[in-house]
């Protein structure tokens, strides 16, 4: 075997040798293991849920701890913050944007209550809070078309007053044709300075779902008792639909001052007193 042939086979040995080489550290490398997916839930909010049931719902979920963690971001439901020499918490990024039109009117003394729109979310379980109270917030900014938010300004009425009605409205009747007869009548009530007499604004600082208050409850002194006090309660009462905003914000008029249901469920309508007595002890009694 001369020098020539020796030198190729060399060659040709240290090349096997490289390519074992990196052929095992290539077979033998660390794998990427890309990290496994971020667990998700939906959260849904019921139309007319309040506060309290928004948190019993993420308690169940998970996504806190107690009722605490969610009214110190967003405050306490049914308290009047400004009676005690307070205020409610703020979230401060609800000034920017076209999200400061439907925030720059809620009054520093109550709850972020109203503002929570029913609907279906999809989060990761281990969001934090406030960055759901972000997204929730983002998507009502998004339903809220310009028109609506022209309508508002073309009545002169404030988003804080428009989720405040129509939480009521949400919380006194479900049909949507209902829900703007009754708009129509709680405005002109609102606009004489009546009494809204609304039972389920008792309820709501109760904490109770009689669809007929008693006379102890009546006498209930807070502002958002809309027996003992005119006009619209302290804030919204829950959270509204879209089509309980909508039936606030484009009511069918009508001259009825007086409304009630069934036991089946049924309104009834009335254009005096006496007549919505009748209908009381024809359909109640």
């Amino acid at each position: 075997m001369n020098i020539k042939r020796i030198n190729v086979f060399l060659v040709a040995i240290i090349i096997l040798i490289i390519l074992s080489i990196f052929g095992y550290r290539y077979f033998n490398r660390p794998r990427y293991a890309p990290p496994p997916p971020r667990p998700e839930i939906n959260i849904t909010i019921i139309p007319g849920w309040n506060l309290r049931q928004i948190a019993t719902d993420w308690m169940k979920k998970g996504l806190i701890k107690n009722e605490k963690e969610l009214y110190l971001l967003v405050g306490e439901p049914a308290k009047n913050y400004g009676a005690i020499g307070t205020s409610a918490p703020k979230l401060n990024w609800t000034a920017t944007g076209t999200l400061a039109e439907l925030f720059v009117d809620k009054p520093g003394n109550v709850s972020y209550e109203g503002y929570f729109l029913p609907e279906t979310y999809r989060v990761y379980v281990d969001t934090k809070p406030e960055d759901i109270i972000k997204k929730i917030f983002s998507v009502l900014n998004n339903r809220i078309t310009s028109e609506m938010r022209t309508e508002a300004i073309r009545q002169k009425k404030t988003w804080f007053e428009i989720f405040t009605m129509a939480s009521i409205v949400e919380r006194e009747v479900s049909n949507e044709n209902d829900m703007k007869l009754v708009a129509d009548i709680f405005w002109r009530r609102n606009d004489m300075r009546w009494a809204l007499q609304s039972c389920a604004t008792v309820n709501y600082v109760t904490g109770k779902n009689d669809p007929a208050i008693s006379a102890v409850d009546r006498q209930l002194d807070s502002f958002y008792n809309t027996y003992k006090y005119p006009g619209l309660p302290l804030g919204p009462i829950g959270n509204p639909s879209l089509k309980a905003i909508n039936a606030v914000l484009y009511p069918t008029e009508n001259d009825y001052w007086y409304f009630m249901s069934d036991w089946e469920g049924n309104m009834h309508y009335a254009k005096t007193l006496g007549e919505h007595n009748r209908n009381v002890a024809k359909y109640l009694r």
